[in-house]
Formats: structure tokens, C-alpha cells, sequence
């Protein structure tokens, strides 16, 4: 049976958990890993209590694009980097598993897009949030058809996030954090394109900065106009006293999913018997609830729920197995970097919204036409820049 050799790139808090996962795959080996220093490489896998398994440590980008062992590269570099250093890969002819932001402008995202369609390579981004089993659960319960048709949608990442977090130094910078929702708040974004299965057609959006240390908007509100006349809304801010959130609220004709609490009007009430009978996602259970001050209501509980920041809860195991399982049978994933594509523009024309006091931004952004090497510059720039 093949395995896979995989090359990781920038190894910090994110890339201790796509190291464990690959290496508890089963159909992938880890090789080598590439950082810009080897003791903060050797540091950063003591902490995290990984054992590289005879993985090699390298400085140079190029030893993963040259490597013909290496099938799959894995970016996790600060943000700024993703997309030079993606484009690279596809064009080394190597799968890619790539952090968020895919890329921090327009012309990011179509070198990303050209790069990956021209090489054919399979691809998986990481809005590992996908696999949550709350949130498959929420995205099974809409696509069944049990909410009915949707009114509104409402996602909210609302995250505390100042000194603690080991890539400060370079996500509070306009370089390369560059927003609340490229850096962190493009999660909603994507949970709600998901969730709700409509893609936002118009974008309003306005923003204000409170935490200090950032050097972009700490906050954002984003109001959408979805495909078949519904609203969204998402909120992305640092700003708020309390702990990590991830709301959640799908609002149909029929009932409607607020957090864990299912919910319904005057109309059929939601047999739960039956809901139980059909649930499919393992994990997951369904109570009898009351919502507010005593209508019948339904609880949703999920073992593990995306209420942390910690990414060592975060199931990039699913989201690894999924990939590994895709590139042995040489088909791409559903998490691709063109469906991660549209999230990424829905928060570039919010920023922009933003930045125009409101302005109304129609999607899609990214024409449809070949792009241009990112910044123009070539695979061995990409490579040496880290």
C-alpha cells in the first residue's frame, strides 16, 4: 500500500497539529520540515510533545519542492507567505494542504487558483471547522430539508486574541494579518457559505478598532445578501469580554437553529423521535428543551463543540485523512482552494466595504482569466523567502 510523504512548512502552533495528524494517518510520512530556524523548529516540537520520526530539518523551501518523496507540502507559514508559497507547490507538482488566508488580495487569489487548475494537484484548505460534528450536524439538519427554506443566516467569531497567541508578532500587522477576517473571522465567513448552502451575491459592511496592539480594524460587521432573496451577517471581532464564541443561527420557514437550541413557531413542531432516528452524525445527541420562557425546543449536543481558540481541539485529523484519502484515490477534496476562493473574496469586498463607509461590494471579485505570478516573482524568490 503507497505512503505518502509529506513536507510541512513553517512550524508553529498550527503545524504541531497537521504533524500529529499525518503521522497518525496510517498512509502518510512525514519527511521533512522546514522553519527558519532549526532550534525554534526542535523547540516548537518539544512543546508540543511531537517526535519528528527521523524527519529531516531544513531552512530551504526548495528541499520539499525538490523532493520527489515529498507527494504532499503543508503551509503553515504566516499569512503573507500562503499564496507565493502555494503556487510554488503546484507548480513543484505537489498536493497541497494550505492554511487560511489562502491569499490577502484579489491577485493572490487567482495565482493560487491558475497555479493549482494548471498542476492538477489536490488540495484542501484549512477550514477545518467543516468537520466539527456540531456544525456537520447544523449542515445536515438545513441540507435535509428541515429547516425549510432559509431567511437568515448568522455566523459569529468573536475571539480574544492580544499577546498570548505565539504569531502576534506578525498577525497584528497590516502585512500579514492584514484583517479581523482574513486572519481569523474568515472561519464564519466559510461557516456560512456552508451552513447555509448560498453564496453571498452583495456585501455591506462597517468596522471599528478598540483592542490596541492591532494595526487594522478589530472589529467587523459584515450584512450579506444571499442567492434566493435571504440576509446573512457576520460578526468578526477581538473586541468583546468574553470567552471564545462561534454562534451559530440558520432561520428557515420551517424552524430554525439558534447555538444548540433547535427551534420552532406556530407551525409543525419538530418530531424529535424522528430527528433522532435520522441524525447521522456520531457524537451528536438531541433533548428535549425549552427555548426562552418555555416553548418546546430541541437541545443539540455535540462532544466536541467550536468553542476554543486552541487549535490542538480543532479536528485538522478529519480534515488530514480526508485529504490523504483524496490524493491515494486522485480526486480533489470538497474544501478545495476554489470553493476556499469564495469565501476569501467574500472577506475581501467586506474589508472593502468597510473602508468605503458601507459601500455596497457585488461578488464574485476574482475575473475569471489567467493571473499573473504573485508579486511577481518567480518559484525560487517564493522559495528563499522563508
Amino acid at each position: 500500500m503507497r505512503t505518502l510523504g509529506v513536507g510541512i512548512v513553517g512550524i508553529g502552533w498550527c503545524a504541531a497539529q497537521h504533524i500529529s495528524a499525518f503521522q497518525k494517518n496510517g498512509r502518510a510520512a512525514v519527511l521533512a520540515l522546514c522553519g527558519r530556524d532549526e532550534r525554534r523548529v526542535r523547540a516548537t516540537l518539544e512543546r508540543a510533545g511531537i517526535e519528528p520520526d527521523g524527519a529531516r530539518i531544513t531552512t530551504r523551501y526548495e528541499d520539499l519542492l525538490e523532493d520527489p518523496s515529498i507527494d504532499i507540502v503543508s503551509v503553515a507559514t504566516p499569512n503573507h507567505l500562503h499564496a507565493a508559497q502555494a503556487v510554488a507547490a503546484a507548480r513543484a507538482g505537489k498536493h497541497i494542504l494550505l492554511e487560511k488566508p489562502t491569499g490577502l488580495d484579489e491577485a493572490e487569489l487567482a495565482a493560487v487558483r491558475d497555479a493549482v487548475r494548471d498542476a492538477g494537484v489536490t488540495t484542501i484548505v484549512s477550514f477545518e471547522l467543516r468537520y466539527n460534528p456540531y456544525l456537520r450536524f447544523v449542515h445536515w439538519l438545513r441540507e435535509s430539508g428541515r429547516l425549510g427554506r432559509l431567511r437568515f443566516a448568522r455566523v459569529q467569531y468573536l475571539s480574544r486574541v492580544t499577546d498570548w497567541y505565539a504569531g502576534w508578532d506578525w498577525v497584528r500587522t497590516r502585512e500579514s494579518g492584514r484583517s479581523h477576517l482574513l486572519a481569523a473571522g474568515c472561519h464564519a465567513v466559510d461557516a456560512l457559505r456552508w451552513l447555509s448552502g448560498l453564496e453571498p451575491l452583495e456585501v455591506s459592511a462597517r468596522h471599528a478598532r478598540f483592542t490596541e496592539g492591532y494595526e487594522w480594524p478589530t472589529t467587523i460587521l459584515a450584512n450579506l445578501v444571499l442567492e434566493g432573496g435571504a440576509l446573512g451577517h457576520v460578526t468578526s471581532s477581538t473586541d468583546f469580554m468574553l470567552p471564545y464564541t462561534f454562534g451559530v443561527e440558520l432561520m428557515g420557514d420551517r424552524a430554525t437553529v439558534r447555538d444548540t437550541l433547535i427551534a420552532w413557531g406556530p407551525g409543525e413542531p419538530v418530531d424529535l423521535e424522528a430527528l433522532r432516528r435520522a441524525n447521522p452524525i456520531e457524537g451528536v445527541t438531541l433533548h428535549a428543551a425549552t427555548y426562552g420562557s418555555g416553548s418546546p425546543a430541541i437541545h443539540i449536543e455535540s462532544p466536541v463543540m467550536p468553542d476554543t481558540a486552541d487549535v490542538a481541539h480543532h479536528p485538522f485529523q478529519a480534515e488530514i485523512d480526508d485529504l490523504v484519502a483524496c490524493v491515494l484515490a486522485g480526486r480533489d477534496t470538497s474544501l478545495n482552494v476554489f470553493d476556499a476562493q469564495k469565501t476569501m473574496e467574500v472577506c475581501l469586498a467586506a474589508d472593502r466595504s468597510a473602508d468605503r463607509d458601507g459601500e455596497t461590494i457585488r461578488l464574485p471579485l476574482v475575473a475569471a482569466t489567467p493571473a499573473s505570478p504573485v508579486h511577481g516573482r518567480g518559484d525560487a524568490g517564493v522559495a528563499r523567502e522563508w
